[in-house]
C-alpha cells in the first residue's frame, strides 16, 4: 500500500510540475502577413469578437489564442496603418486547432476601412488523430430529433440494440462514458447518462468512437462529450411548443383484439394531445454588472403517451374466481391505459462571471425528473398491476478559468451529481390494495387477470468530483495538458418483496420485510477514484501527434469472503461458525479488498498527404471499472439450497475490464465542398466481467456464482462518411459502418443462465446480441429563404437470434443441439424521419420576432420493423408456439413491442426575441 500511494503522488507531482488541460475549449492560430510584400507582421492585434479572447502576433508573425469554447465566432485582426479584416464563420471545435492565416493591406484610403470574409467549415481536420464526429448547435436545429440520444445514433460506429442500449464499437452499453462540460456525469451503478440535457442548450456534441486521448478515462468504447451553451452579450430567448400524436395503420380500438394486422392497441382514433411539449429559454447579460456577469436559462416539459397501451380487464386489487380449471380476476372497466408513457421535467441554468480580464467563474445546474413506465406484455389487460418508474437527477458544478499568460491557463472544476431510481405499484408497501401473488397463476402465454408485481426497488448514486487542469502552449509545436480528478461515490440500495406480515391467517397482509429476510436486500457503499494524466500535442506541418500517458486508481471500500465455502453470514454452514453470534462472525467473515490501479499509454498520429487529405493511425490502451451493480450485488453473500440455481453474489474485488484498440484512417477533401472519411478499427477485449462455474461450499447441497472478470470479445469493422457541407442551398451527411463483434457472452450473467437452463457451458466464440453488420445513416437538408426541410434515414441489419424450433415441429433430438447460438439474424429495419420549417420575421416595437413554424414526421412510413422475434420463427409476425399449447390465449403472440415505434407526427411554433 505505501508504494500504490507513493507512484500516485509522484504523478501528483509530475502533473502539477508541467504544464498541461481537460476537453472543452479548441484553439486558434495563425499567421498575418503583409498582403504585398508576404513579410510577418509582428504585434498585430487578433481579437475574438464578443469575449476577452485575444492575442497579438510575434516575431515570425504567429498567434495562438487558447482556451476558445466551441462555436462560431467573428475574429478581428487590427493593426496600424493597415486596413481592419474581419474573418466571420470561423468555427471552434472541442480539442481541435482551427487554423486562420491572414494578408493585412495598407489603409491606402483611409484609416477605419473593414475588409470582411466569409470563412467555411474545414471539411477535413489536419489534427484529427482519432475518430470522432461533432455536431454543432446550428446542426442540431437542422436534424428531426427530440433528444441527444437520437442524435448519437446518426454517427458511425454507432449501434442501439433492441432495448434501446447504446453500443460504440461493437462494446457493452455499460462502456460508454457521457461528459457534460469537462466533467464526467455517468452513473457508476449502470453506466448510464445521470442526466438529460437538452438539445437546445448544447454547444457542442461530440461522439468520439476512437482512441479517444488520456484525458478522458473510466471508458473502453467511446465518450459522449457535451459542451452547454453560456450567456450571450445581448439578451435574447425562445419559446417552444408542439403537440402530437401517433398515426399508424395497426391500431386498433379498445372494441377489437389484436391481430396481425391489429398491433398497438388504443391508437386507432386522433388525440393531438397525446404527444406535447413546452419549452423557454432565456440568456443574456445580467443588468447592473457592467457585462461581466452572464446567464443560460433553460425549461422543458414534456409528455409522450406512449404507443403501448392496455386495458383493464381485470382490476389489481381484485379477487379471484375458480371457473373450472381457469382463474378469472374480478372484471375492470375496459377502459385503456398507456404502458410505455413518459413524464418528463427538465432544465439547465448557467451563471458566468469575468472576476477579472484573465479570471472567469462558471456555476451550473441541471436538474431532470421523470415518471414513466415500460410495457410487459403480460399486464396488458391488468394495467395496474404493473410498476410505475421515478427518476431524478441533478448536475451541479462550480469552474473557475485562469488566464496565467498568453499561452497558459488552468482550471478547477467541483461538480456533484445525484441519480435517484424507484419503482413500485404502490409507494405505501403495506397498502391494503396488495392482494396475494400466488392466487393469480394463469398458464404460459396468457395475459394477467389480476394482482400486482410486489417489488420496491430504490437505488442512489452520488458522485463528488474535484477536478485540476492546466494547459499551456510550451513551444510553437508543443500543447501540453495534464489533469489530476478525485471522484468519490455513495451507492445508497434497497430492495424488498411485499410479504404477507400473517401467513397464520388466511387473510393477506401486505407488509414490509426486516432487514436480515431473505426477501430484504440493502447497502450503502463509498468508493472513490483517483486519475492522473499527461499528454502532448505536437503539431508540425508534415505530422501531428497525440501522446498521452493515463494512471487511474480505484478502491471499491467493498469486502470479499474471509472462507468462500462459508458465505452467508445469517445462515453459516460450518458448525463452528454456527456456534458464533453474529457479532462474533462479523469480525471474521470478511476481508478488505484489493485497490485497483494501471497506466495506460496512448498515441495518435495524423499525417497529411496533401492540401487535401490526411492519414491518421492510433493506438491506445483503455480500462474501466465494471458497472458498481456487479460488485456490490447480493453484499451480504445470502445463498439458499437451490443447487446455485438462484445463488449469484457480486464480486467487490473485480479488477478493471481492458482493451486494447487500433484504428487506421484517411480523411479526403473530394471537392471544395465534399469530404470522405474511412477508417478501419480493431479492438481486442479481455477482462469482461462474466459469471464463475458453481462454486461448492461446506454443504453438498448449496452453490453458488459469482461474477468474474473472465469473458472475451473483438470487434473489428470499417466506417466511412461522406460530408458535403451547405451549400447551393442543400447539404448533405452519409454514414456507413461495417462491423463484426464477436464474443463469448453478451450479458455478465449469460454463463449463469445456461447454468439456470441445465445448458452446457459455452465454449465457443459467436455474434455478440448487438451485433449490427450493416449500419446505414443519411440526412439531406434543404434551406431557401425562411424555408426548410430535412430528410434523415437509417438502415440497419438485423440482430442476431438464436433459432429454437418449438418442440411440436421437432423431428428427432438433435436439431436443437445442432443451432449454434445466434446463428440466425432477425429482419433488417429502415426508418426516414422529415422535417418541415418556416421562418419569418416581424417587428414589435424596437425588437425583432423571429417565428420558427415546424412540422415533424418520425417513421414517415410507419414501416412495421420487427426488433424483437421469436426464436422458432424468426419474424415477429407469427409462431407456432400456441400450436404445441392449448391453453395458450391467441392474442398474446401479438407482441407490439416487438416492433419499433410507429408513425408520430408533431407540429409546433417557436417565438425567438
Amino acid at each position: 500500500m505505501r508504494a500504490k500511494f507513493t507512484v500516485i503522488s509522484l504523478l501528483i507531482c509530475i502533473v502539477y510540475s508541467l504544464q498541461v488541460f481537460a476537453g472543452t475549449t479548441g484553439k486558434i492560430t495563425g499567421v498575418v502577413k503583409d498582403k504585398s510584400s508576404g513579410e510577418p507582421l509582428i504585434g498585430v492585434n487578433v481579437i475574438v469578437d464578443g469575449t476577452t479572447l485575444g492575442a497579438t502576433t510575434d516575431l515570425d508573425g504567429s498567434y495562438i489564442i487558447l482556451n476558445v469554447p466551441p462555436g462560431k465566432y467573428t475574429i478581428l485582426y487590427q493593426y496600424i496603418g493597415y486596413q481592419e479584416v474581419q474573418v466571420t464563420g470561423i468555427n471552434v471545435s472541442v480539442d481541435f486547432t482551427t487554423r486562420n492565416d491572414v494578408d493585412l493591406a495598407e489603409a491606402s484610403v483611409e484609416l477605419g476601412d473593414v475588409i470582411t470574409v466569409v470563412s467555411e467549415k474545414e471539411l477535413i481536420r489536419r489534427d484529427l488523430t482519432s475518430s470522432q464526429a461533432e455536431i454543432t448547435a446550428e446542426e442540431i436545429q437542422e436534424i428531426p430529433s427530440e433528444n441527444f440520444e437520437e442524435l448519437l445514433q446518426l454517427q458511425a460506429g454507432v449501434s442501439v440494440d433492441d432495448q434501446g442500449g447504446f453500443h460504440i464499437r461493437g462494446g457493452r452499453s455499460s462502456e460508454v462514458a457521457f461528459w457534460v462540460d469537462g466533467v464526467s456525469v455517468t452513473d457508476g451503478y449502470d453506466g448510464s447518462n445521470a442526466v438529460e440535457i437538452e438539445n437546445n442548450a448544447i454547444q457542442s456534441l461530440q461522439v468520439i468512437s476512437g482512441t479517444f486521448n488520456a484525458e478522458y478515462g473510466q471508458s473502453m468504447s467511446g465518450i459522449i462529450n457535451i459542451v452547454t451553451k453560456d450567456g450571450g452579450d445581448k439578451l435574447s430567448g425562445s419559446v417552444s411548443a408542439f403537440v402530437g400524436d401517433y398515426f399508424s395503420q395497426n391500431g386498433y380500438s379498445t372494441s377489437q383484439q389484436a391481430n396481425s394486422d391489429n398491433i398497438y392497441l388504443n391508437l386507432d382514433g386522433t388525440d393531438p394531445g397525446r404527444v406535447y411539449n413546452f419549452r423557454a429559454s432565456l440568456d443574456g447579460p445580467i443588468p447592473g454588472t457592467k457585462g461581466k456577469a452572464r446567464f443560460f436559462a433553460n425549461f422543458r416539459r414534456s409528455y409522450d403517451d406512449g404507443w403501448l397501451h392496455g386495458q383493464r380487464k381485470w382490476r389489481a386489487d381484485g379477487d379471484t374466481v375458480q371457473a373450472g380449471d381457469t382463474v378469472l380476476g374480478t372484471p375492470g372497466d375496459n377502459t385503456a391505459k398507456a404502458l410505455n408513457s413518459d413524464s418528463w421535467y427538465s432544465g439547465q441554468f448557467s451563471l458566468s462571471y469575468q472576476l477579472a480580464t484573465l479570471v472567469k467563474l462558471r456555476a451550473k445546474f441541471d436538474f431532470e425528473d421523470r415518471t414513466f413506465n415500460e410495457y410487459d406484455h403480460f399486464y396488458k389487460f391488468n394495467p395496474d398491476g404493473d410498476f410505475t418508474k421515478f427518476q431524478k437527477g441533478i448536475n451541479t458544478s462550480l469552474t473557475l478559468d485562469h488566464t496565467l499568460g498568453s499561452r497558459t491557463f488552468y482550471t478547477l472544476k467541483a461538480s456533484h451529481f445525484r441519480k435517484q431510481f424507484n419503482q413500485y405499484v404502490y409507494e405505501d408497501p403495506e397498502d391494503p390494495r396488495y392482494v396475494d401473488p400466488t392466487l393469480f397463476s394463469v398458464p404460459a402465454n396468457n395475459f394477467s387477470v389480476g394482482g400486482q408485481k410486489n417489488q420496491h426497488f430504490f437505488r442512489k448514486t452520488q458522485t463528488n468530483i474535484g477536478k485540476f487542469d492546466i494547459t499551456s502552449q510550451a513551444a510553437d509545436q508543443h500543447l501540453l495538458k495534464g489533469g489530476i480528478e478525485f471522484r468519490f461515490h455513495q451507492l445508497d440500495f434497497e430492495d424488498f418483496q411485499v410479504i404477507d406480515g400473517t401467513p397464520a391467517s388466511p387473510d393477506y397482509t401486505p407488509t414490509r420485510p426486516l432487514p436480515g429476510d431473505p426477501n430484504y436486500s440493502a447497502y450503502t457503499f463509498k468508493p472513490w477514484e483517483f486519475s492522473a494524466y499527461i499528454q502532448d500535442k505536437l503539431e508540425y506541418e508534415d505530422f501531428i501527434i497525440n501522446a498521452g500517458l493515463r494512471f487511474d486508481y480505484f478502491n471499491s471500500q467493498g469486502r470479499t469472503l474471509a472462507d468462500p465455502l462459508d458465505p452467508d453470514i445469517n445462515s453459516p454452514l460450518l458448525p463452528e461458525h454456527q456456534a458464533l453470534t453474529l457479532a462474533e462472525r462479523e469480525e471474521i467473515w470478511y476481508k478488505d479488498t484489493e485497490p485497483k490501479f494501471q497506466v495506460s499509454p496512448r498515441i495518435g498520429v495524423a499525417y497529411p498527404i496533401s492540401v487535401r487529405g490526411v492519414i491518421h493511425f492510433s493506438y491506445g490502451h483503455f480500462l474501466q471499472i465494471p458497472e458498481f451493480q456487479r460488485l456490490y450485488q447480493n453484499s451480504d453473500f445470502r445463498v439458499t439450497r437451490s443447487q446455485g440455481i438462484d445463488n449469484l453474489i457480486g464480486n467487490a474485488d473485480l479488477d478493471a475490464q481492458r482493451t486494447i484498440m487500433y484504428e487506421l484512417g484517411l480523411q479526403q477533401e473530394l471537392t471544395r465542398d465534399i469530404g470522405v472519411d474511412v477508417t478501419g478499427f480493431f479492438r481486442d477485449i479481455r477482462g469482461w466481467v462474466g459469471t464463475s462455474p458453481l462454486k461448492p461450499t461446506y454443504a453438498v447441497d448449496v452453490f453458488y456464482s459469482q461474477y468474474e472478470n473472465q469473458d472475451y470479445a473483438n470487434v473489428r469493422g470499417i466506417t466511412m462518411v461522406l460530408r458535403k457541407r451547405f451549400s447551393n442551398n442543400y447539404s448533405l451527411n452519409l454514414d456507413y459502418t461495417f462491423q463484426v463483434a464477436e464474443g463469448n457472452a453478451s450479458n455478465p450473467d449469460d454463463a449463469f443462465n445456461d447454468i439456470k437452463s441445465n445448458k452446457e457451458p459455452r465454449r465457443t466464440i459467436i455474434p455478440l446480441n448487438w451485433d449490427r453488420s450493416h449500419i446505414l445513416t443519411g440526412n439531406v437538408y434543404y434551406g431557401y429563404r425562411g424555408w426548410g426541410a430535412s430528410l434523415l434515414g437509417r438502415f440497419e441489419s438485423g440482430l442476431p437470434f438464436t433459432p429454437n424450433p418449438v418442440q411440436g415441429s421437432r423431428i428427432g433430438a438433435s436439431i436443437q443441439s445442432g443451432l449454434r447460438e445466434n446463428s440466425g439474424r432477425r429482419p433488417n429495419l429502415l426508418t426516414f424521419d422529415l422535417q418541415f420549417y418556416r421562418d419569418f420575421t416581424t417587428r414589435f416595437g424596437n425588437s425583432t420576432l423571429t417565428w420558427n413554424l415546424f412540422f415533424k414526421v418520425f417513421n414517415l412510413l410507419d414501416t412495421r420493423n420487427e426488433q424483437i422475434v421469436y426464436d422458432d420463427t424468426g419474424r415477429a409476425t407469427y409462431t407456432l408456439q400456441g400450436t404445441v399449447s392449448g391453453r395458450s390465449d391467441p392474442e398474446y403472440f401479438v407482441q407490439p413491442q416487438f416492433y419499433t415505434r410507429p408513425r408520430r407526427a408533431q407540429l409546433g411554433l417557436t417565438l425567438g426575441f
